[in-house]
């Protein structure tokens, strides 16, 4: 079992706090009007920063459990997910936000091109691993 790097583990779970906190202090505020704008924009912007929430988050499950990758319908969706409907459901709440069921499909799809990537990246690396050792 590979030894775990607690230093950067540690940086990996403070920056997915930091964007976690990001993303509500975003809903917090009123949108932005260049996503009110230009159609589906808002759609974009959900799927980029779920996608980069998904990565952290894989990243961070790779650090804390070294496996070959991850599985599609695994904990990192279900996290990404729950996140999305909290922050979604957070919108209600906040005067001139709104809370969309397409707003989370784009933050799961989001999530499931982050593991996508995120697999995609550790076989890249693993495959180098296997040519330095021959």
């Amino acid at each position: 079992m590979a030894k775990i790097n607690h230093y950067k583990t540690a940086i990996l779970a403070l920056l997915l706090i930091g964007w976690i906190l990001a993303l509500f202090i975003e809903s917090s505020q009123p949108p932005l009007k260049i996503l009110e704008e230009i159609k589906g924009l808002d759609k974009v912007a959900h799927f980029l920063a779920f996608t980069f929430l998904g990565l952290l988050i894989c990243a961070l499950s790779f650090k804390l459990h070294p496996k070959p990758k991850i599985q599609l319908f695994s904990l990192p969706l279900f996290i990404v997910i729950v996140i999305g409907i909290i922050e979604e459901s957070y919108q209600m709440l906040i005067p001139g936000r709104a809370s969309e069921l397409l707003d989370l499909l784009a933050d799961t799809c989001g999530a499931l091109f982050a593991i996508f990537i995120a697999n995609r990246i550790a076989y890249i690396m693993h495959t180098k691993n296997l040519m330095r050792l021959e």
